[in-house]
């Protein structure tokens, strides 16, 4: 009789155990730092506090081994090597997102390009020494800009003379994807990375999403996203104005010229499934003109754009 009832206390016991396995809920933790010339917040839900601790902080870790690749301010990271000797070898990550810059620019026309570096540092949008280049300059830089700035064989890379890469278009939202990638295959399944103007939601999580007003401090506009990414791309944080004109640092790779206060546009939010597509695009939008805007948005039919 005791013996039964010890045996039903157990059985109960087991019972509670399963019952409390699956109800217990997951709960958020978060973790924030500066990196990649951006501040980074991450948000993941966990059953198991103390070994998701230990993801986040492998997450950052993460963060500053793309640092030493794809930073343009580096001074060691891979992509400095290869702007200051004209070459390199390329390791698979940077590998992968030339490629995929390459692949970007050709449905852009040539209006997202990552060899724009030589015309930012020509309009001292690197340095803050602000100058408006006379076309002879310009002229002579384009030279060394889209087709004519490197050549890939096999893992190296190769750059014409005065030619310069600057991922700095493209290298947030491919991190995104990747730490992404990374979560999930420590079995997180839902979550939120927030770096600046570029974010992703992964899992069964919603997220509303501010986006910036270009006119003023504050919210112009919410989303929704869920398993996606978004990114808002402008040129309010980095100008100069010369009479009652403003130049922006977002260099037109085809025209060589900064984007000026006239234009239509001065902000441009993308929201789609890869955030290295979102990065890219809204960087290319601001500088697309009207007449391939609607050729160029064919090619990417499955991400929503928001124009401000």
């Amino acid at each position: 009789m005791e013996s039964g009832k010890i045996g039903m206390a157990y059985y109960r016991l087991i019972l509670f155990f399963l019952f409390f396995l699956f109800c217990e809920k997951e709960i958020p933790i978060e973790k924030s730092d500066i990196a990649f010339g951006s501040y980074f917040k991450i948000k993941i839900f966990t059953k198991n506090k103390e070994e998701s601790k230990k993801y986040l902080d492998s997450i950052f870790i993460l963060i500053k081994y793309y640092d030493s690749l794809f930073s343009y301010f580096n001074k060691n990271s891979a992509l400095t090597f290869i702007n200051r000797n004209k070459k390199g070898e390329l390791s698979p990550n940077l590998k992968e997102i030339v490629l995929i810059s390459e692949e970007i620019k050709n449905k852009t026309f040539g209006y997202f390009d990552i060899s724009v570096a030589s015309l930012m540092e020509l309009w001292g949008f690197y340095d803050k020494n602000y100058r408006r280049p006379k076309e002879v300059e310009i002229k002579e830089i384009k030279k060394f800009v889209g087709d004519n700035a490197y050549l890939i064989r096999g893992d190296s890379i190769f750059l014409k003379e005065k030619a310069k890469i600057d991922l700095g278009g493209i290298a947030v939202g491919y991190i995104l994807d990747k730490l992404v990638l990374f979560l999930k295959r420590k079995n997180i399944k839902k979550g939120l990375i927030d770096a600046g103007g570029d974010i992703i939601v992964f899992g069964d999580y919603k997220a509303r999403i501010g986006i910036k007003n270009p006119e003023k401090e504050g919210v112009i506009e919410t989303v929704e996203i869920k398993e996606g990414a978004c990114s808002t791309s402008g040129g309010y944080y980095n100008y100069f104005k010369i009479g009652d004109t403003i130049f922006f640092h977002i260099i037109n790779p085809i025209s060589g010229e900064a984007e000026r206060s006239l234009n239509k546009f001065r902000q441009v939010t993308v929201i789609g499934k890869k955030a290295v597509i979102c990065d890219a695009l809204s960087t290319a939008l601001l500088v697309i003109p009207d007449s391939l805007r609607n050729k160029v948005l064919e090619n990417f039919k499955d991400y929503k754009v928001i124009f401000y």
